[in-house]
């Protein structure tokens, strides 16, 4: 039979399948936040965890945090970047450290000069390691300073420093990576034991001091043997002697301070790195894992050693233990030398 009403077109629906239709639509954003929640999660997660560096990039110290922050990436999946805030001997750098927040985002890595030696040299460095930071690792007790000198000083061994010193009165400046450092204290060590006067010159890192020393702007300097190494093999500089008690693998021929006469720096000079005060432990064991998988890598160890670094990986507690032996035995040297805090 005909009828009178109107067929329904498909552009017209009715409140009630409109209302069906927000109802799927509102399931579906659900499912979707559900769905993408943790994805932003593991995105928020990765946010790159910084090695702060207190020395200019190019010097040893710089050279090791870049190899290592690329071996942490990969054990931590997760971006770890290197920032450097030279300055101080590390000053500006372990301030920035107790600065950061306690959540896992950054960590320093430094020398033993930065967190047992400037607490004896400065009246306030504006930190103390054993209240504000937390160690996570050591990589290394068994590293070098070295005393080079620049080829047209024709000196092939330390004793010879005395003979030139006395045809070059008061032209015995030693450049140093830093002032108070070990390196400094070391020229006042090699002074006292061959009886003639020198001057450290202090730098702001390793690199600049090379630069001079390579340049002939300098006769000596006392600084990482790690950082000298390649300028001693191109010839640039001459080693003519390195601290511990046994001479470097890759220089067989240079004597220990010892060897030649020079005692007090028997000891060797560590690398760690440590987190702010407050980090949670469980951060730390994280960290400290990566750290020692890191350098159990062919690859880093390699890497670290063609630096001249020789691993020897400790925990946490390794770390604070070696941190107070050097202060310790470096705190009486400091004392003994009259140098004043400043």
């Amino acid at each position: 039979m005909p009828t009178n009403r109107a067929p329904r077109t498909p552009s017209t629906a009715s409140p009630r399948r409109l209302q069906c239709l927000r109802g799927i639509a509102l399931v579906a954003m659900g499912w979707m936040a559900a769905l993408t929640a943790p994805v932003a999660l593991a995105q928020s997660a990765q946010q790159p965890i910084r090695i702060l560096v207190g020395f200019p990039p190019g010097g040893g110290l710089d050279a090791s945090a870049r190899i290592l922050a690329e071996g942490l990436s990969t054990a931590l999946d997760q971006p770890v970047i290197v920032e450097n805030r030279p300055g101080a001997g590390g000053l500006i750098a372990a301030q920035a450290l107790k600065a950061a927040a306690p959540d896992g985002k950054t960590l320093l890595l430094t020398n033993d000069h930065t967190v047992a030696i400037l607490p004896h040299t400065l009246k306030n460095p504006g930190f103390s390691p054993p209240r504000d930071f937390t160690a996570v690792a050591l990589v290394t007790d068994k590293g070098f300073i070295a005393l080079a000198t620049h080829a047209s000083t024709q000196i092939t061994q330390v004793k010879d420093v005395a003979e030139w010193a006395r045809k070059h009165p008061g032209q015995v400046n030693m450049g140093v990576p830093a002032p108070g450092s070990i390196p400094e204290f070391a020229v006042g060590l090699l002074a006292k034991s061959l009886h003639v006067e020198t001057t450290p010159v202090p730098y702001r890192g390793g690199a600049p001091l090379l630069a001079d020393l390579v340049g002939g702007q300098i006769p000596f300097g006392i600084t990482s043997s790690v950082e000298l190494a390649p300028y001693a093999k191109s010839k640039k500089v001459r080693l003519l002697a390195v601290s511990g008690t046994s001479r470097l693998a890759e220089f067989p021929d240079v004597p220990t301070f010892g060897e030649a006469g020079i005692a007090g720096l028997e000891s060797s000079n560590l690398v760690g790195i440590y987190a702010p005060a407050g980090t949670a432990p469980s951060l730390i064991g994280r960290y400290s894992e990566a750290v020692r998988a890191t350098l159990a890598s062919d690859k880093t160890r390699a890497r670290l050693e063609g630096q001249g670094v020789p691993i020897n990986y400790g925990g946490p507690d390794a770390l604070a233990q070696s941190v107070q032996r050097i202060s310790d035995s470096w705190g009486a040297v400091i004392r003994q030398s009259g140098y004043q805090p400043q």
